[in-house]
This record gives C-alpha cells, structure tokens and sequence, in this order.
C-alpha cells in the first residue's frame, strides 16, 4: 500500500517514509491542484497535513485518510469525518500514536483523539429499542458490560480503570475480547451501537 502525503513538510515527509518500507512507498503530492485525485477510491492511505492545504480544498474522500493539524478540534473533526477523513490528530503527536493511527485507519478503523472520541460519545442520545437477541460470537462477561457502560458514557481507557480499580492495561484486555466477540471495530463504534442496547 503506498502511502500518500499531502505535504512539504521536511520533518512529516521523514516520519512517513521511516514508517514505509522506504521512499518509493511514499508519494508526495506538492501541488494542491492535485486533491482532487483523492476523490477516487483506491487502496493507498492519504496523509493530509492541514498546515499545507486548507480544509476547504479537500473533495470528499474515498481514499483512506489521516488529517493532521497543529491543534485538534471536535467540530473540525466531524466536519472531516463527513468529508471521508478517517484519521484526525495532532501533527506533532508520538510517532507510536502516529502508527497506531494509520495501523487504525488502514483496517478501516476510526481513529481519533480520544477526549475528541469522549465528546462524540456523550453527544449521541440513546436512543431506539434494544435489539433482540445480541448476534455476538460469545456472550460479554459482567467485567466487559461494565467496560462497555463506562465506554458508553465516554470514558477513556484511564477513566475506566479508575473506576473499575483495575490496570489500563486490563481494560485494553477486556476491549480486545469485546472487539472479537462483538465484531465492532473500535470503541467509537462499540459505543454508538452500544448505547441504544443500553436504553
């Protein structure tokens, strides 16, 4: 898969090359008369560096996207998860966070700044009956319905901990198992679909 930047930025262009299997992996767009490519859907992911182009000039996505910008906001990212954009975050983040947003966005994940994830799950009301009969491949354990209450209410992974008096780490166990057996892909999707179970 190559990897896409839309950017000139020295110091982005080394990290997304370092994360490659090298510079023919990624290929540069240096002109902003050329988003228009990114309309069409193909399997490359798409880095966008928002300091490079303005948010306006972006058509909507079909490509894999990850949208970078010197300070994220919530109302940005909804605007840009609405333009296709999977993958919003801090320019200037960790490359460990950096990979695990474009690992997330490459399997068709969400992947977002999780106090960003927490205001978007507050957002959404419960909402709609619950289903009938959960479609799950096993059945939640009462230690992962709690995780999934507390993720429901926006919790982040550290919040959950607190309250359930357990290790961050125990909680990433349990949203693991909770990923496999109910097939949602991350907890922005966990969350939504599990609200309206909840109400």
């Amino acid at each position: 898969m190559m990897m896409i930047l839309c950017s000139n930025d020295a110091w982005l262009t080394k990290l997304c090359i370092s994360m490659c299997h090298g510079q023919n992996d990624v290929k540069q767009l240096n002109a902003r008369r050329h988003l228009k490519r990114l309309a069409t859907d193909t399997d490359d992911l798409v880095i966008i560096d928002l300091q490079w182009c303005a948010e306006k000039e972006l058509p909507v996505l079909k490509t894999p996207a990850v949208a970078l910008t010197p300070t994220p906001e919530y109302r940005q990212a909804i605007r840009l998860l609405q333009r296709g954009v999977r993958g919003y975050g801090n320019r200037y983040m960790l490359r460990e966070n950096f990979l695990q947003a474009v690992t997330a966005v490459r399997a068709g994940q969400v992947w977002l700044p999780p106090a960003i994830i927490s205001r978007m799950i507050t957002s959404f009301p419960k909402s709609g009956p619950a289903p009938e009969e959960d479609t799950f491949s096993e059945p939640l354990s009462k230690r992962e319905e709690e995780v999934v209450h507390h993720v429901s209410n926006g919790l982040s992974n550290k919040e959950v901990a607190e309250k359930m008096h357990i290790a961050v780490r125990t909680v990433k166990a349990h949203l693991t198992s909770i990923f496999a057996k109910t097939g949602f892909r991350d907890r922005l999707e966990l969350a939504l679909k599990m609200k309206s179970r909840e109400s």
